[in-house]
């Protein structure tokens, strides 16, 4: 609420919010150096008997039990009652915790009841109780039960800012071509996102929709109209459906901060890398300056290891979820010797390990790129499997989500033009001798790609279009997207009755490498000069008879050269 609170009049008046902001700032600084607070023995004296009511059966049920994932459920549910018996510790220490003024319940709890457990090298529990509190000392085995996660601990320190600063770097070259390009780009596509969602505000509607024109500004006055037609859902224009050549308008993007359309040239991918980092630093920080609780092994990757699996997309994605490379119905589903399950999928076997529960069934129809069991879907698979546009969605949402789990609420426009600066090229697997420009191996930019094929197009209805390949963009799915029976069940959802289907579509494969190779593919060879592989970049480029344009969308390009600013196309670079 205070949040918003001053969100708001940061908008309204930006003086003001300052002003007010310095003057809380001081008003605290005040109370902190008048207010003193005495902690003495008594306030990490541990109350002993309820303590040990808590953890004497806990030990024995640890010791009893063999199955470690049983194991740390056991500590998980304890560990709930020792901080509820925290809690109520006597003494100021417990106070300032449970204030939040200064350290949390769970620094607390280790200092005065217990540690209770440490974690393992691999992010799971020893099975081990720890039976004293720091203030009484541990004893030897207690302390050599803890050494692992002191010791990554002091390693997660070291690294704790280098790490961000490296992904900053990264994130900037992705996205640092990502500027203002126009006042609009004449699109009438855009994001489906519901009415109760805080990222619909300070957006223009895409089409005519609820008795509102196009382009219509979404404020929260025009949010509450609509929400008392119980309406649900807004098409809303989005950078990630932004159709221009390069960068994105100023009406996908919307308004920033202080309610304003962004000027055009402004690099607003610069501004989304740098929205993105901060909170990775507070996420590395967190080992250093944090005391964290056992919690019960999660599949979905969480802080900054989740968001560093997304952006790099290895090869070994920690609990990925099997996936289903075709579609089919699964025939069998059987126990593998070396624990989990293979799931038969025509003449496909595909495995999942032991960790991950099955959720698909024998009889299950099932399309390219499904999940077959929990986990975590590879955004590469999905892109690989469903196609650009659904492979943009999921990664918007997966990243959108690991942020949100960690307390940092980021506008949801950041993470739709990283999407749209790393999943932008598709490779031509054969020639198409309708466009002799495009050759069989050939990786072009996905708005090259496009707009090449953008008039060769033929209207069908929902039910004749399926199995076909998609010739316009419709919501996130882009041109080339196969139109399955998700596809259809989705567009007739949103009330689309029918689509415009590509006529003359070579195969073409959809693209997707980590965030430290993607700023290689891009298609001006100066601006590949700001990221790594100079050498590389510049006897390639030498080969193959490369140009780079000196106005273009890219700034590096503008500084190699030495060019005047504010003379490109749009007034940009």
């Amino acid at each position: 609420m205070l949040h918003g609170m001053f969100t708001e009049l940061a908008r309204k008046d930006p003086d003001l919010y300052v002003k007010t902001i310095s003057d809380l700032k001081r008003q605290g600084d005040e109370i902190a150096s008048l207010e003193g607070v005495t902690v003495g023995l008594e306030d990490i004296t541990p109350v002993r008997e309820k303590r040990d009511a808590i953890l004497t059966p806990l030990s024995v049920a640890v010791f009893k039990e063999k199955d470690p994932l049983k194991q740390e459920k056991l500590i998980v549910e304890a560990q709930a009652k020792l901080l509820s018996h925290t809690s109520e510790h006597p003494g100021s220490m417990t106070f300032m915790a449970r204030s939040g003024s200064r350290g949390n319940l769970a620094q607390l709890m280790k200092t005065v009841s217990s540690p209770l457990a440490a974690t393992d090298p691999r992010g799971g529990v020893v099975p081990w109780v720890i039976r004293h509190s720091y203030s009484e000392g541990l004893s030897p085995s207690e302390y050599w039960a803890t050494t692992p996660e002191a010791r990554a601990n002091n390693v997660a320190t070291v690294v704790s800012v280098s790490k961000p600063g490296e992904m900053a770097k990264l994130l900037v070259a992705n996205m640092i071509n990502k500027t203002i390009s126009s006042q609009d780009c004449g699109t009438h596509n855009g994001v489906s996102l519901p009415l109760d969602s805080p990222d619909v505000i300070d957006r223009h509607l895409a089409k005519d929709e609820e008795g509102l024109p196009r382009n219509t500004l979404i404020t929260p006055q025009i949010l509450s109209r609509l929400k008392a037609k119980h309406a649900s859902h807004l098409t809303v224009r989005s950078p990630m459906t932004c159709s221009a050549t390069h960068g994105v308008c100023q009406m996908c993007w919307g308004m920033n901060e202080q309610g304003k359309l962004h000027d055009v040239g402004t690099n607003v991918g610069v501004r989304s890398a740098q929205a993105m980092t901060e909170p990775l630093t507070q996420m590395s920080l967190s080992s250093k300056h944090a005391v964290l609780t056992i919690k019960e092994r999660k599949l979905e990757p969480t802080g900054f290891k989740g968001v560093r699996q997304f952006l790099e997309v290895p090869e070994i994605f920690q609990h990925e979820a099997a996936t289903s490379p075709v579609a089919g119905t699964v025939s069998k589903i059987e126990k593998a010797p070396q624990g989990g399950h293979f799931i038969h999928i025509g003449d496909h076997r595909i495995y999942s390990p032991p960790e991950l529960e099955v959720t698909a069934h024998e009889g299950l129809r099932v399309e390219a790129g499904d999940s077959l069991s929990a986990g975590v879907p590879s955004p590469a698979k999905i892109v690989a499997l469903k196609g650009l546009g659904a492979g943009r969605n999921y990664y918007v949402g997966a990243l959108h989500k690991v942020y949100e789990d960690t307390g940092n609420r980021l506008d949801r426009r950041h993470f739709e033009l990283l999407a749209k600066s790393t999943l932008n090229h598709v490779r031509f697997v054969d020639h198409d001798p309708h466009h002799p420009e495009f050759l069989k191996g050939d990786l072009v930019n996905y708005n090259t790609f496009r707009d090449a094929y953008a008039k060769d197009t033929q209207k069908k209805s929902l039910k004749d279009a399926l199995g076909e390949p998609l010739g316009e963009e419709i919501f996130h799915h882009t041109v080339g997207t196969l139109i399955t029976p998700s596809v259809v069940r989705d567009l007739a959802s949103k009330g689309i009755k029918e689509v415009a289907i590509a006529k003359h579509l070579p195969h073409i494969e959809p693209v997707m490498k980590s965030f430290v190779m993607n700023p290689l593919l891009d298609e001006d060879w100066m601006g590949r000069l700001a990221h790594r592989y100079l050498r590389d970049t510049i006897m390639g480029a030498a080969h193959m008879g490369e140009t780079a344009d000196i106005h273009g969308p890219h700034p590096v390009t503008a500084y190699a050269y030495g060019t005047e600013f504010r003379h490109g196309p749009g007034g940009t670079y």
